[in-house]
């Protein structure tokens, strides 16, 4: 006994230890170990003749900025704070030229003391809580390594300023509260403030959580600026900056608990690097964003999948298959696997496969239009409903965006207006669907989304159904209506020209598709870049590829530039005021010439067996698969087949040699109402399963399985 409590105290002594503050000396060795981590993060070696030519060593400013701008985008002031950090970096690096140099001090302290007393202010809060003090604080970080230290009061100026304009984390969600935590630590660091410290890891941390607010979803999407879907963007930004302080505390008692970096590896390896091809991401997952030249490249990413393979290291070899796609050491389809998710919380369906990755973005009354905010992405107003990228290396839709014609959105119905809408708001405006969602397996599934947009009198809807297997999407449209005086389109894609041109079938004719756009009666198929597009029922089919252009700030009053592009377009014409319109149209990548495609149509794996207001069905004979969407409740029978369903819903049905078929079943409407299906295999009696669905109405579009 005497022995056991002797251990017991040991114990309770070890515990006791693990949890008491660091000493005063820990504490300043830890601030020090931070900031070289910090200082590591940031290091550069830069050429700064050409912005010592532009100041002005009167008073410290820089000749070329206009300091009194209120610009909510690329705000100008913001240039000094770049360029005194370049002269830090350069001052303290042994490699620059200007290392130590007295003269280099003395600008740097004189611009920074101008900055203080000038005091620049934004319109636009980002610049003024997010971007300045993280710059100042790494700036300043950078600087106590330097010769000669800046004025003790000059410093206090910068981080009081840094404290007092930089806000409070705790009052911001996602990606907005990180980022500003972010400059917390650079600060807490600089003062050696343990409880400043504390506060800013915890803000940092605690946004890693599932939440039906603004963040990371139950589903593993991420919203942002409302529920919004902003996988990229915002995405973006609370990776960097989760896995940054991550990798700071690495290996310290301030470590990122285990759970929330497993949260953060699930998100980026099943979600936020599945949209990204090659090293572009997909147009309709980054928010406003996409309206800036060059923002889909996300190689820069790859930073934070190299983390990873510190954070997460039992998923190393994952991260570096993303890593050499994302630096292009190997292709677009390096050690990709086939998935396939619907986000249920996100409104958003992304399929991938070796070959190709195909997405659907929608919006439902639960989620919110993609954003036009800061005079950003103008031209948006029909990429929310129902537009699909469709992509094999990854480039294909790469800084065309301002030579886009924006009413010819991949994937979208929409009238041709000469001038695009806006929303009524800028900012957080909802959907109006009511039916919007999708049944998958995470290997295939079929999406719908039934919508009527009444805005600006256009009433534009329809029933549109998408459905996926391997080598083929089966994408269908019914009910379609508009009431404008325009025609109205169904845009099956409009991307970059392949050089190889394109090729089109049409009443059993061969042709070449025009370098301008020419509609064609009765065309059965096109194939363009390696992706063929079957049109099995026919119709009014508008192609050509022709030089299209535009200026970013057409679409981004921040940027200016004209671009010109080759446009390859394929559309399916409804004529003017549809009231009942339909479209029936196969995407089939991975094929690159006639032959290959005439050989898949001659083998009629995929058969589409409904395609009405009420019912869309199609059927793969090869995987044994059924897919249906019922808008309303009914029947369908096939040649000994029978379903019926009670409820509007989305169905697979998935027949195997071996075992008992599985049905699976989702609610698009999120009703939270039950649902009775009734299914009759050929020979055998009906089978009834009843969808219960889930009493957290969190996961009310989620799928559910049955085996039969």
């Amino acid at each position: 006994m005497k022995k056991l409590l002797i251990v017991l105290n040991c114990l309770i002594g070890m515990i006791v230890l693990n949890v008491r503050p660091a000493s005063a000396q820990g504490s300043a060795n830890e601030f020090e170990s931070l900031m070289q981590k910090i200082r590591q993060d940031f290091v550069s070696n830069p050429d700064i003749d050409e912005e010592l030519a532009l100041y002005n060593p009167q008073d410290g400013s820089f000749t070329d900025v206009d300091y009194a701008s209120i610009q909510r985008t690329n705000w100008p002031p913001l240039a000094h704070i770049d360029r005194v950090s370049d002269f830090v970096f350069a001052y303290t690096n042994p490699k620059n030229k200007h290392y130590q140099e007295e003269a280099l001090y003395e600008k740097i302290e004189k611009a920074l003391e101008y900055w203080h007393e000038r005091n620049p202010w934004c319109h636009n809060w980002w610049y003024n809580q997010i971007a300045e003090p993280q710059k100042l604080g790494v700036l300043l970080i950078q600087m106590r390594t330097g010769a000669k230290q800046l004025p003790a009061e000059l410093e206090r100026n910068l981080l009081q300023r840094v404290r007092e304009d930089g806000g409070d984390p705790a009052k911001w969600t996602g990606a907005n509260r990180t980022d500003i935590a972010l400059h917390w630590i650079y600060r807490s660091c600089l003062q050696r403030n343990e409880k400043d410290l504390a506060y800013a890891l915890e803000n940092v941390y605690n946004p890693v959580v599932y939440t039906t607010g603004e963040g990371f979803q139950h589903d593993n999407s991420n919203f942002q600026h409302g529920q919004q879907l902003y996988i990229g963007g915002y995405g973006d930004e609370i990776l960097k900056g989760v896995t940054q302080v991550a990798m700071y505390t690495h290996g310290t008692r301030f470590s990122m608990p285990q759970d929330k970096v497993d949260l953060i590896s699930k998100f980026m390896r099943e979600t936020f690097y599945p949209t990204i091809r090659g090293k572009f991401m997909l147009f309709d997952v980054m928010g406003r964003s996409v309206s800036r030249p060059n923002v889909p490249d996300k190689s820069a990413t790859a930073l934070f999948a190299k983390r990873m393979i510190v954070l997460d290291p039992s998923h190393a070899e994952e991260f570096e298959a993303i890593i050499a796609r994302l630096e292009e050491k190997q292709p677009a389809d390096y050690k990709l696997k086939p998935l396939h998710t619907h986000y249920f919380r996100g409104d958003y369906t992304l399929h991938v496969r070796p070959g190709y990755t195909f997405d659907v973005r929608m919006v439902s009354n639960r989620t919110v239009r993609l954003e036009y905010g800061n005079e950003e992405n103008l031209k948006t107003y029909f990429i929310s409903d129902g537009c699909t990228n469709i992509v094999r290396r990854g480039n294909e839709y790469d800084n065309i965006y301002p030579a886009w014609n924006w009413t010819r959105i991949p994937g979208v119905i929409a009238p041709q207006l000469k001038d695009i809408p806006l929303a009524a708001s800028d900012w957080q405006c909802m959907g109006t669907s009511t039916f919007a969602g999708g049944v998958s397996d995470s290997l295939y599934g079929a999406t719908t989304y039934a919508y009527l947009d009444t805005y600006k009198d256009m009433n534009v809807g329809g029933h549109k159904g998408w459905f996926f297997f391997d080598d083929e999407v089966v994408c269908l449209g019914s009910a379609i209506q508009c009431a404008t005086q325009e025609p109205v389109y169904t845009t099956v894609n409009q991307c970059i020209a392949s050089q190889e041109g394109a090729r089109i079938g049409v009443n059993g004719k061969e042709m070449n598709v025009p370098s301008q756009e020419t509609a064609y009666q009765g065309a059965e198929w096109v194939l363009h870049d390696g992706i063929g597009y079957l049109f099995p029922q026919g119709g009014s089919v508008i192609a050509g590829i022709q030089r299209q252009s535009g200026d970013w700030n057409d679409i981004n009053k921040s940027h200016n530039g004209w671009v010109e592009k080759e446009v390859f377009t394929l559309c399916i014409d409804h004529d003017k005021q549809p009231k009942s319109g339909t479209y029936a149209y196969i995407v089939v990548p991975g094929k690159q010439n006639v032959a290959e495609l005439e050989t898949y149509r001659k083998e009629a794996a995929v058969e589409i067996l409904s395609n009405t207001a009420d019912l869309q069905v199609v059927r793969h004979k090869k995987l044994g698969i059924w897919q249906m969407i019922f808008y309303r409740s009914g029947k369908f029978t096939h040649q000994g087949f029978t379903i019926r369903a009670d409820r509007p819903c989305a169905l697979m049905l998935k027949t195997t040699e071996n075992g008992n078929p599985v049905l699976h079943v989702a609610d698009p409407g999120q009703t939270m109402h039950p649902i009775r299906i009734e299914v009759t295999l050929p020979g055998k009696e009906m089978q009834a399963v009843d969808f219960c669905p889930s009493d957290n109405v969190i996961y009310a579009g989620a799928t559910q399985a049955f085996r039969l």
